[in-house]
């Protein structure tokens, strides 16, 4: 094994034994782990009973903390989310812990295999290791191995559909923007962008693939009752205080001008026009750099939680490439990578609303740098393949 190798091999499992420690066994919460993983396990179960977690129109077999679930929190997920839950719902709450775990770190294993491929050809195999350590081990998806989330379930499902597409197998790409449609603040951007590419095929088995994994649902409440009672039910989401503008939970510009004073009505329209020019101008840039791009337009325009940082990872593979080789470069990602996935727990002590929002300010920077950096990679690029001799940089 080469001192390269080694080196690699120490950080990644480094960044494992973090996740471990933190995120599975919950070191430094006293213990505690899951915490949104009875709501989801209580939503399975009201399937399963034959209701509906929206209307909440029958009595499910829960009790206890895990049936005051949906009692404390609006049930938001779409239709399409039922399997997982259902899922979840076979056993007991304990076991549904589990399968959450099992569920979120094949997830981390797809988003490592996946962001590697999407960083090649490199010129060292230090990618293989620092890139799916940088995955693993950051502190922003620990946090939702801890949270019993689906942030990572989401961002690997999204991350497969830009992947298999580009690389023509589109059925592929199709049944993964489906399953990322469960969690629509994440996906709705990545939807608009195959739309504007005509990309046909995946959209149509993306639809099959939905309507299909909404059959239960739309075959207990009617198919368009159900979609009817998740709009209703989003409608209440929003009051709830851990998403109201200035919550630490809050992910976006607007909560940050709200931190500084200055109250906005909803960006999302900024984040749509982002998304248009973004695809407008896309041969400017190195194609595979988008993805991470897209995403952040989308948590910093749209409605995004603290937990879905985590879908940030596919800016590292982006990152990679253009910086890799620059060592001062490459410890400012790193250190914008640190802060955007800081905890927002270490900081609230302060009690500075604006301190909890710096994030979204450093995400906005770091974006602004990388479409920076890819499109002078691109433009070197043209350059290499319009000029004989001339040998294109590492950093390609």
């Amino acid at each position: 094994m080469t001192s390269q190798r080694i080196v690699g091999a120490t950080v990644l499992a480094a960044s494992i034994t973090v996740m471990v420690a933190l995120g599975i066994f919950g070191v430094g919460h006293d213990g505690d782990t899951h915490l949104d993983t009875p709501i989801l396990y209580a939503a399975g179960e009201y399937w399963q009973a034959g209701g509906s977690p929206y209307t909440r129109n029958v009595v499910p077999h829960v009790t206890g903390a895990i049936g005051d679930a949906l009692e404390r929190y609006t049930f938001a997920y779409p239709p399409q989310a039922a399997p997982l839950f259902l899922l979840l719902a076979i056993g007991s709450a304990e076991t549904a812990n589990t399968i959450m775990t099992i569920f979120n770190l094949v997830s981390l294993a797809a988003l490592a295999y996946l962001t590697v491929r999407m960083a090649e050809p490199a010129d060292s195999e230090m990618h293989r290791w620092i890139i799916p350590a940088l995955v693993i081990g950051n502190l922003s998806t620990v946090f939702v191995v801890w949270m019993g989330q689906t942030t990572l379930i989401m961002a690997a499902a999204l991350t497969g559909a830009w992947y298999y597409a580009r690389r023509g197998e589109r059925v592929v790409a199709g049944i993964f923007l489906a399953v990322a449609t469960m969690k629509p603040p994440l996906s709705l951007f990545m939807v608009v962008w195959f739309m504007l590419e005509r990309q046909w095929k995946v959209l149509g088995t993306m639809t099959i693939a939905i309507l299909i994994m909404a059959s239960i649902p739309m075959y207990q409440s009617g198919p368009v009752q159900v979609y009817l009672d998740w709009l209703g039910s989003l409608g209440h989401y929003g009051a709830h205080s851990s998403n109201a503008l200035g919550s630490r939970m809050l992910f976006n510009i607007q909560s940050l001008l709200y931190a500084g004073g200055v109250t906005t009505p909803s960006l999302f329209a900024f984040g749509a026009i982002g998304t248009l020019a973004l695809w407008y101008w896309r041969h400017a840039f190195v194609e595979d750099d988008l993805i991470g791009v897209l995403l952040g337009i989308t948590l910093l325009f749209g409605y995004g939680h603290s937990y879905d940082i985590a879908a940030l990872v596919l800016l590292i593979p982006a990152f990679w490439r253009r910086v890799h080789d620059s060592p001062s470069a490459s410890a400012v990602a790193l250190t914008m990578l640190f802060a955007i996935s800081f905890p927002n727990s270490v900081l609230e002590p302060f009690g500075s609303l604006l301190l909890l929002h710096v994030r979204v300010a450093v995400l906005c920077v770091a974006l602004a740098w990388l479409l920076w950096l890819s499109a002078d990679a691109a433009r070197e690029r043209r350059e290499y393949h319009g000029i004989p001799g001339l040998r294109p940089t590492a950093a390609l």
